[in-house]
């Protein structure tokens, strides 16, 4: 990380500011003041809109290779009219000029400038958004327009939120970013002042809760010394106190443009900004963007001390610039001369750059050799151009899909795996060998950077890589790109399948997870497409091959740790068997098969769920001599009540029942429907070659 001091230009003045030149119009230049309609805008909620209006201005032209635009975000109460509010910064001659510049602006969503957005009264109520949500429709915004890397984006306070979590979400889009006085997450003294303002709400009204909240707001916006400066006791002639006065303009100014809806849901996006929510942390988020990415901190903030932002950017090694000022928080609205310095050097550093190849937007599927037709019941037709792959995770799972395709003849030639995404570059893998040696991959194609993992020939995108941070950013970036997914992930599915899939819809691409859950068993097609029947009422299992092989181990009698190591030896458990054993890894599946059996939410099943000890090991011994068996059985049904209830748990059955002669890493899936009966599924359900077949049967599945 680097840092900059920046000094007053004004410091031997004694704080005079030279008379600035005459303020250009929008006559100077082109203007493009509009609305846009976005269609299929789905939110991180799930909540989706067949078209959403977003109030746009365009001030300038757009240069033939679409390389000149300046993205400014607006903060919580700001327009579209920039060249009004940052006059100084966006001017003839500033820093961002609109007679050199295209200076976008957008109303953000959720704002009161057109944009659509929650209203007081409003039946139904508007969904909640987040800057996550915020920073998408900006992407889309700028589809529209054909752009696909501004030449900067910058924004301050909740500007600032939406321009990291912009960068966070589509690295690949961003030459220049300026965040000015924001946190990459919401700090506890946001959410303080938030509470107040939030509260003022809701005791005085839409009207003069507003009001009061704006004068709370103000009084975070500025400092002590600032107002001392500019009022300290004088009195309007009206006898009033100046200062009083002040904050009663601003709050009824406010109330004048602005709706009471509005400004809560704001609040509420600004307390739930986090830019490394699922995606491993702040450093993680940011960490590919280094020195493009510019932070301010304002020295005397009271509402985002310099310090907040100084943490975001040694986390993320990005640029760090000080800005001390007697005006607080608002100094990257009133310290023109100072920010115009900021962004100067962002332009000049983003013009230096060589423009991304790129001109696919974001959320359109990728022209070029891929034509996917979706046909009736879900089937999906792609022409014989081959698939252009990239592979996240080259372990057991991964390295058994190279495998798998080398072993395959002719159809090889159509599956290219151009980017493979791992740890360590120098580990020996003797599936990456093979399949070089196959001609499905070459060497140069192993990458340790996720920012080089897409390119504009990429039309599937294969995760394998685990966990919920890093898959899913990967994930979310590749359906934004219109980039067909394939992933065994089931903890990402379990925690956000249904946003995940509403994103693949809205982006016409496909989200494919048979590997997620039964290993070899086709348990995820049969459900989706309806071939497991009409009107499931229950869902039964044996979901985990691990802790079966380690109870039948058990039963055999070995001790617990011999069956594990023997499990380990076999390639059917992890180095680190905790989340197969504590009934974790079935619980994920469990709730895969909620979400697509019963159509809930898997986050929010709620599972009581028991794993197996040294306990049930012993226990499984015991019901062993007698000739019976026992199993982690996992169901999910309705009670008496019509309650989804799920559980997972050791159960001791007969030795006469089904379930006891499922052996080994095998799993056993029963589904029960109205229209069907109960149909059985059962196969291999762990080993890296089982799930391996499951992805590549994604892979290839359609088509053949």
């Amino acid at each position: 990380m680097s840092t900059v001091h920046i000094r007053s230009p004004h410091a031997n003045t004694g704080g005079v500011v030279p008379a600035m030149q005459p303020h250009a119009t929008p006559a100077s230049w082109p203007v493009r003041d509009e609305m846009l309609t976005l269609d299929n805008i789905t939110l991180e909620s799930g909540a989706h809109f067949a078209q959403l209006r977003v109030h746009i201005r365009l001030e300038g032209q757009i240069a033939a290779a679409r390389d000149n635009v300046v993205l400014i975000v607006h903060a919580l109460t700001g327009d579209v009219r920039a060249t009004t509010w940052w006059r100084g910064v966006v001017e003839l001659g500033g820093a961002i000029d609109p007679t050199r510049h295209a200076v976008l602006t957008a109303n953000l969503l959720g704002g009161c400038d057109g944009t659509e957005g929650p209203r007081v009264g409003d039946v139904p109520e508007f969904p909640p958004f987040t800057t996550r949500d915020q920073a998408m429709v900006l992407a889309r915004v700028l589809d529209a327009l054909d752009i696909h890397s501004p030449l900067v984006i910058c924004g301050g306070s909740l500007g600032g939120q939406v321009t990291l979590e912009f960068a966070a979400s589509f690295p690949e889009r961003i030459r220049s970013a300026v965040v000015l006085a924001a946190p990459a997450t919401q700090t506890a003294q946001g959410l303080a002042w938030n509470a107040i303002m939030r509260r003022a709400i809701a005791v005085g009204g839409a009207h003069e809760g507003l009001a009061l909240a704006r004068m709370v707001g103000m009084l975070s916006y500025r400092t002590p010394e600032g107002l001392e400066r500019r009022f300290g006791r004088a009195r309007t002639d009206r006898g009033e106190f100046a200062v009083n006065e002040w904050l009663d303009v601003h709050g009824k100014k406010l109330v004048a443009r602005f709706d009471a809806a509005s400004y809560l849901a704001l609040l509420n996006a600004m307390d739930t900004h986090d830019v490394g929510r699922g995606r491993g942390g702040v450093a993680a988020a940011l960490q590919s963007l280094g020195s493009k990415l510019i932070g301010v901190g304002v020295v005397g903030d009271l509402l985002y001390p310099a310090d907040c932002v100084r943490e975001w950017t040694q986390a993320a090694a990005a640029h760090y610039v000080e800005l001390p000022s007697v005006h607080g928080h608002d100094a990257f609205l009133l310290e023109t001369a100072r920010v115009s310095e900021i962004l100067r050097d962002a332009v000049a550093q983003a013009q230096a750059q060589v423009i991304p190849p790129s001109t696919t937007p974001a959320h359109k599927p990728a022209v070029g050799p891929r034509r996917i037709a979706v046909l009736p019941h879900g089937n999906t037709r792609v022409s014989a151009a081959p698939l252009r792959v990239a592979l996240a995770g080259c372990g057991h799972v991964g390295g058994g899909v190279l495998s798998l395709l080398g072993e395959r003849s002719a159809p090889n030639t159509q599956v290219r795996v151009d980017r493979i995404l791992v740890r360590d570059a120098i580990r020996e893998r003797p599936a990456f060998s093979q399949a070089i040696a196959c001609g499905i991959t070459t060497a140069r194609a192993r990458v340790t950077d996720a920012t080089h993992l897409f390119d504009e020939r990429t039309n599937v995108f294969v995760e394998l890589i685990g966990g919920t941070t890093t898959a899913r950013s990967l994930v979310e970036a590749a359906l934004r790109r219109g980039i067909r997914v394939v992933t065994a992930n089931k903890a990402l599915l379990a925690e956000c399948g249904p946003q995940l899939q509403a994103l693949a819809d809205a982006s016409g691409t496909r989200l494919d997870f048979e590997g997620a859950v039964g290993g070899a068993i086709p348990i995820v097609r049969c459900i989706r497409n309806g071939a497991a029947g009409v009107g499931i009422h229950g869902v039964s299992g044996i979901l985990n091959g691990t802790s079966n092989f380690v109870l039948d181990r058990a039963s055999a009698g070995a001790s617990l740790s011999e069956a594990i190591v023997e499990a380990q030896q076999r390639g059917l458990a992890e180095a680190d068997p905790t989340r197969d054993l504590s009934g974790e890894d079935a619980e994920d599946k469990l709730r895969v098969l909620a979400w697509l059996a019963f159509g809930v939410e898997p986050a929010s099943l709620v599972v009581s769920r028991r794993g197996i000890d040294e306990t049930t090991a012993a226990w499984a011994a015991h019901v062993a001599a007698s000739g019976d068996a026992v199993k982690v059985l996992a169901r999910c049904t309705y009670d008496k009540h019509g309650r989804l209830t799920a559980r997972i748990e050791p159960t001791r059955v007969s030795r006469d029942d089904p379930w006891s002669r499922v052996r080994d890493a095998n799993n056993r899936i029963v589904i029960e429907s109205a229209s069907a009966g109960s149909l059985v599924f059962d196969g291999p359900g762990a080993g890296g070659r089982a799930t391996a077949g499951a992805v590549l049967g994604d892979l290839l599945g359609v088509r053949e």
